[in-house]
């Protein structure tokens, strides 16, 4: 009796786990993501290049096209941010009393930190998705997950997918390529839509 018991209520445990993963429909999981347009992620970032290996926390708002990357820790002491849309964008690195201005933030990012860093395709990457900005090859898992993303000269593998506020998003990314490597293990996620 005890072991039939047991054994229903495993049934039943693993019947609405089952329920908590969507079931390999990676089509409609990538339109879910391209609905998401606000929202604010925070964790840790590790970044490597060929001369050195920072680690620091990044607190990253998207409201549509506009961001705000903080970052606390890496590039020295103290804290760096970058912020703006798809028409302007400002940088503020430690020490600095006027924040530095351009037209996008990769020319920010290649100016004073010598990186190839493409930040209006990555608010894209972080949910797990590919930019509309150029041609990218995308793997997915039997769960209809991206896990592996080749786009714009970068490789990028997600990992520890969970749900936050019914959206399945990726805990893990890692990404290289263009000589740097970026590990951002996810904290929190806050979903404003």
């Amino acid at each position: 009796m005890i072991r039939a018991l047991f054994v229903f209520i495993t049934l039943l445990l693993l019947n609405g786990c089952a329920h908590l993963v969507p079931q390999g429909d990676s089509d409609n999981q990538q339109q879910l993501l391209s609905d998401l347009q606000h929202w604010q992620v925070r964790g840790k970032l590790s970044v490597t290049t060929a001369e050195d290996n920072v680690t620091g926390y990044l607190t990253w708002q998207q409201h549509d096209d506009a961001f705000d990357l903080f970052i606390a820790g890496p590039f020295g002491q103290g804290a760096s941010r970058l912020q703006g849309n798809d028409q302007q964008a400002e940088m503020r690195l430690p020490g600095w009393d006027l924040p530095a201005t351009a037209n996008t933030p990769e020319q920010l990012m290649s100016q004073y930190l010598g990186w190839h860093f493409p930040v209006r395709d990555i608010r894209y990457w972080v949910k797990g998705q590919a930019s509309p900005n150029g041609k990218a090859t995308l793997e997915y898992s039997d769960a209809g997950f991206a896990q592996r993303l080749q786009q714009h000269g970068w490789d990028i593998r997600f990992s520890r997918y969970a749900r936050h506020q019914g959206q399945w998003l990726p805990g893990l990314i890692r990404m290289e390529g263009h000589d740097l490597r970026f590990t951002f293990a996810i904290r929190e996620w806050t979903l404003h839509d």
